[in-house]
C-alpha cells in the first residue's frame, strides 16, 4: 500500500532498499513482502524474542511491546503532526518514550512499564474515591425519596410504611444506572451509544450532565425543578425499550452501531433487557422524582475524585477504568444497608482510630454522648459533632454485616494471577504440554463461579480464555487477524463465552444483577446483541450443594447385630451422565443422626422437656426401615431421576432456543450475516 500519512504502518511491507547490497538475504530468506503485521508476530515467537520492536517510515513511528502485542495493542506516533504543534512537551514525552534509556536501562524497569504500573494505581485509586461518592449519593437518594413521599405525595414514611432495605436496593439500582452510563458512553468503541451525534451527546447523554458539576443552580426553579430528573428518565426509558422502538425500523436495522438514520432520527440505542433499566410498577422509583439540585451533587459525586489536603478534585475518566474496578465498587456496597434515625444519633469511633465513613459505624443516643471523650466523638469539618438526625436516612456499614454478608471485593492483581495459574494447569503453555488444549477445546470449557459476586472472577476468566483461543487459532491456522479488527474478534469471542460458558451462584440477588451487567459490558461489541444469563445465574447457597450420592439399599433395611448401617457408610458419587442402580437412595432421602442432636449442656438446661421429647422422637426417627419402606425410597428415587432427566432435556432445549448463534473467528460461517432466535424463542425473557 501506499506510504502516506493515514496509512496504517503495520499494513505496510519491507522494501528492497531497506538493504544493502552486501547485506542482502537470500532470496528464499527475503520478507520485504510481509506486512510488517506478520513480521512482529514472527519477532515475537521466536525462542528468544524481543522485547520490544521499533517500526519507523516517513510520517509515523510505531513502538510495539512484546507483552501487549497479544491484545494487538501497540503506541504510535504521528510525527508530522507532532511537530507542527511546535509543542516542547509533546517533543519531549516523544523523545522520553522512543529513547533507549527509557526502552532497555542499564538499571531498573523500562519508563512504560513504571507508566503502566502508575495506570493501575491511579485506576485503583479512582475506584476507591468511587466508593466513598457512591455511599453518599445512595443517603443523598434515600433521604429524597422521603423528602418526595412526605412533602409532596402527603404518604407516609419510615419504617412504618417505607421499608428501608428496600429503600437501599431501589436507590442502588439508581445510582448502578449512572455508573452503567457512565462507562458505556466513556466508550464509543463498545458501539451501544453513538457518542459522535450531535443530538444524542447534547440532548440525552449523561455526559452532558456531568457539565452541571461546577454550576451553581440559582433561583428556586433552578434547584428544586426536575429537568436533570426528567432528561434520565427518558433516557432510561431510551435504552429500556430501545431507539427507535422495535417495528418503526427493520430488526435488522436495530443491531448496535447502526449508523443508518430514517428521517430526522441520527442515533440508534438498541433495546436493553435488563433488571437494572426495567420499570416496576407501583417500586419507588416508579413513584418519586429527584429535585435538580440533589441530582446535581450525585453527578457531582461520581464525576469528580474526593476532596484531597493541598489537591484540586480531579474529573473522573471512566474510560480509564476496567470492568473490575467498575466491579470494585459495586460490591463494595454489598455489605452496606440503610436504616432510619428513630431519635437524634451522633457518631462515636474508637479511641485512636480515623473516622472513615466505609468502616463500621457507631452511633449513640445524645443521653449516651456523656459517656464518651473528646476523642472518641466524630466531629464535622466545621467543628460540630457529627448528628443524624431524627427520621434521616442513613446508609452505613453496621455491625458484623460485612462479615455476615462476605462482601470482600478480590484486586484486579490478585483476581489475573489466580485466573491465570489456574488455567495454565486446565489449558497448558506450550503444545507439548500434556494437558495443552486447542482453541477449539478451550472455547468450550465451563466455568463455574459458586460465590461471584460481581462476577470478577469470571469477567478475568473470560478475557484470558478469549486471549487462549484467539493465540491459539491464529496459529493453528497460521493467520493473524488484521489490527483494526482484532478487539471486534475478541468481544465476540468474549460475548460466546459469556452467553455459553460461564455460571454462578451468589446469596445476595443484588449481586446477580451486577454479574450479569457486568459480564455484558465486558464483551458488549458493534453488531452485538444483549445476553440472557437467567439460566446460568442463581441467587441461592451454594454451600448447602446437591451431591448427587447414594446409599446401597441393603444398607437402610434391618440388619444383625454388628452389620453396617447407612449410619456408618459414606454414600457413593452417581457422576452426571451414569446411570443410579435400581438398588440404592439418594442420600438426601435417609435420616441422618446429626438431626436435631442437641447435646450443648446450656440448651438442655433451659428446655430439659423439649429436649427429652426430640431425643424420643430421634431413636425412631433414626431406626432402619422395614422392606417396605426400603421400596418406597427405591420409588422415591426413581421419582427423581425422572424429574431431573426432565429437567435437563427442558433446560437444554430451552438453551438451545434462546441462543444465538455467533460464528467466531476461525470458525465454519465466520463474518456470515446471521438470524437471532432468542427474539423469536423467548420473547419474555430478560435478565
Amino acid at each position: 500500500p501506499e506510504d502516506t500519512e493515514e496509512t496504517n504502518p503495520l499494513s505496510l511491507c519491507q522494501t528492497n532498499q531497506l538493504f544493502h547490497s552486501e547485506s542482502a538475504p537470500e532470496e528464499g530468506e527475503r520478507v520485504v513482502d510481509q506486512p510488517m503485521e506478520e513480521l512482529a508476530s514472527r519477532f515475537f515467537s521466536l525462542e528468544e524474542p524481543p522485547r520490544w520492536l521499533l517500526l519507523v517510515n516517513l510520517f509515523q513511528v510505531v513502538l510495539i511491546d512484546r507483552s501487549k502485542w497479544s491484545e494487538k495493542r501497540y503506541l504510535s506516533f504521528n510525527i508530522q503532526e507532532i511537530l507542527d504543534r511546535r509543542d516542547a512537551g509533546a517533543l519531549r514525552a516523544t523523545a522520553a518514550l522512543l529513547s533507549l534509556e527509557s526502552l532497555c536501562p542499564g538499571q531498573g524497569s523500562p519508563l512504560l512499564d513504571e507508566l503502566d504500573e502508575r495506570s493501575h494505581k491511579h485506576a485503583y485509586s479512582v475506584s476507591e474515591d468511587l466508593k466513598y461518592s457512591a455511599r453518599e449519593a445512595i443517603e443523598k437518594l434515600g433521604n429524597e425519596v422521603v423528602y418526595y413521599l412526605k412533602e409532596v405525595r402527603h404518604e407516609g414514611v419510615y419504617e412504618e410504611e417505607l421499608n428501608a432495605q428496600e429503600l437501599s436496593d431501589e436507590c442502588l439500582t439508581y445510582l448502578y444506572r449512572l455508573l452503567f452510563l457512565l462507562y458505556v458512553e466513556a466508550r464509543p468503541e463498545l458501539g451501544y451509544v453513538e457518542m459522535k451525534s450531535a443530538i444524542y451527546l447534547s440532548g440525552y447523554s449523561l455526559e452532558s450532565l456531568r457539565d452541571l458539576e461546577s454550576v451553581d443552580l440559582q433561583g428556586d426553579e433552578a434547584r428544586n425543578g426536575y429537568y436533570i430528573f426528567d432528561s434520565l428518565h427518558t433516557l432510561f426509558r431510551l435504552i429500556r425499550e430501545g431507539y427507535p422502538k422495535e417495528g418503526e425500523v427493520k430488526t435488522t436495522e436495530m443491531d448496535f452501531g447502526s449508523t443508518q438514520a430514517s428521517g430526522q432520527d441520527s442515533f440508534r440505542i438498541p433495546r436493553l433487557q435488563s433488571h437494572l433499566f426495567e420499570e416496576k410498577k407501583g417500586s419507588l422509583l416508579s413513584r418519586v422524582k429527584f429535585r435538580n439540585h440533589i441530582l446535581r451533587d450525585v453527578v457531582e459525586l461520581l464525576s469528580l475524585s474526593r476532596q484531597k489536603k493541598g489537591k484540586r478534585r480531579g474529573r473522573i475518566s471512566y474510560a480509564r477504568l476496567g470492568i473490575n474496578q467498575l466491579g470494585a465498587v459495586y460490591e463494595g456496597l454489598l455489605s452496606y444497608e440503610g436504616f432510619f434515625a428513630n431519635e437524634d444519633l451522633y457518631e462515636v469511633k474508637r479511641k485512636g482510630d480515623d473516622w472513615d465513613p466505609l468502616e463500621q459505624a457507631y452511633f449513640v443516643q445524645a443521653a449516651e454522648l456523656e459517656q464518651y471523650d473528646e476523642e472518641e466523638k466524630v466531629f464535622n469539618k466545621d467543628g460540630t459533632l457529627m448528628k443524624h438526625e431524627k427520621g434521616t436516612f442513613v446508609y452505613r456499614l453496621a455491625g458484623r454485616l460485612r462479615e455476615k454478608s462476605a462482601s470482600y471485593y478480590t484486586p484486579d492483581v490478585l483476581t489475573k494471577c489466580l485466573v491465570k495459574y489456574s488455567l495454565k494447569e486446565l489449558i497448558g503453555e506450550k503444545p507439548e504440554d500434556e494437558n495443552w488444549k486447542t482453541a477449539d477445546e478451550i472455547i468450550k470449557l465451563t466455568v463455574c463461579e459458586p460465590a461471584m459476586g460481581s462476577a470478577a472472577f469470571l469477567n478475568e476468566a473470560i478475557n484470558q480464555l478469549a486471549d487462549a483461543y484467539l493465540s491459539r487459532k491464529q496459529s493453528e491456522l497460521g493467520q493473524i487477524i488484521p489490527h483494526d479488527q482484532f478487539f471486534l474478534e475478541r468481544q465476540k469471542v468474549k460475548t460466546s463465552l459469556a452467553d455459553n460458558n460461564v455460571f454462578g451462584v451468589d446469596l445476595n440477588p443484588v449481586a446477580i444483577k451486577l454479574a450479569e451487567i457486568s459480564l455484558w459490558l465486558n464483551s458488549i461489541h458493534e453488531g452485538g446483541f444483549v445476553p440472557w444469563f437467567g439460566f446460568q445465574f442463581h441467587a441461592g447457597n451454594s454451600l448447602v450443594g446437591a451431591r448427587r450420592q447414594v446409599f446401597a439399599s441393603e444398607l437402610l433395611g434391618k440388619v444383625s447385630r454388628g452389620e453396617a448401617t447407612w449410619h456408618d457408610s459414606v454414600p457413593e458419587d452417581v457422576p452426571l451422565g451414569t446411570a443410579r442402580s435400581s438398588s440404592t437412595v439418594y442420600h438426601f432421602l435417609a435420616p441422618d443422626k446429626g438431626m436435631a442432636d442437641y447435646k450443648d449442656k446450656v440448651v438442655k438446661s433451659l428446655v430439659p422437656e423439649e429436649i427429652e421429647k426430640i431425643k424420643e422422637w430421634r431413636n425412631g426417627f433414626n431406626k432402619p426401615f422395614d422392606d417396605r419402606d426400603v421400596r418406597l425410597l427405591e420409588r422415591l428415587s426413581r421419582s427423581v431421576d425422572k424429574l431431573w432427566d426432565t429437567h435437563v432435556d427442558e433446560l437444554r432445549k430451552l438453551r438451545h432456543d434462546t441462543t444465538d448463534p455467533l460464528p467466531l473467528w476461525g470458525q465454519p460461517g465466520h463474518g456470515e450475516k446471521v438470524a437471532r432466535q432468542s427474539d423469536l424463542a423467548w420473547k419474555d425473557a430478560k435478565f
